[in-house]
């Protein structure tokens, strides 16, 4: 599967839609905003899906995922298991981070730029995973991935109306 690491909350967004864009073309993904329902724990969880079941970790790559400390323990982590697997970890930058700032565990390693476009990005993405040979799922469809919408998204809670 590929394991999705992120700053909580701040890249929530891009973090959600590049999930089931994943999971729509097939691809197994863990990300604690799909799965997690409350009460796991979560250290143990992550471990054991990295450990297991991973074979790209992505690492959403922003001014904040940068030095937040619950991601750079997901990528202390990833370069540990990386140690074993070839192109274990690809970082995707979403913001305009200077590379110069890259945090020092990903300074060497080639990211994929999403920060102009997210399409794109996850376009350069795609090629990589099946360039890597990452499998797919059939488990995982567009139609899956629609029955999670709505049981998440459900029509019946309303538009709201907010500020771009």
């Amino acid at each position: 599967m590929l394991f999705v690491s992120h700053a909580n909350p701040e890249d929530n967004l891009f973090t959600r839609w590049l999930s089931l864009h994943l999971a729509r073309e097939g691809y197994p993904v863990w990300c604690d905003l799909t799965k997690l329902l409350g009460g796991e724990d979560f250290w143990r969880d992550v471990e054991a899906a990295m450990r297991d079941r991973t074979a790209k970790f992505l690492f959403v790559l922003s001014k904040t995922s940068n030095q937040k400390q619950g991601t750079l323990d997901e990528l202390a982590l990833a370069r540990r298991i990386g140690k074993q697997i070839s192109d274990f970890i690809i970082p995707l930058r979403i913001d305009n981070l200077p590379t110069e700032s890259i945090n020092i565990e990903l300074h060497r390693l080639a990211y994929i730029d999403f920060s102009k476009s997210w399409v794109a990005g996850y376009k350069q993405l795609i090629e990589a995973l099946e360039k890597a040979g990452v499998v797919r799922d059939n488990r995982f469809t567009p139609d899956a991935v629609t029955a999670w919408w709505r049981t998440h998204y459900p029509a019946t809670a309303g538009v709201k109306q907010t500020p771009e």
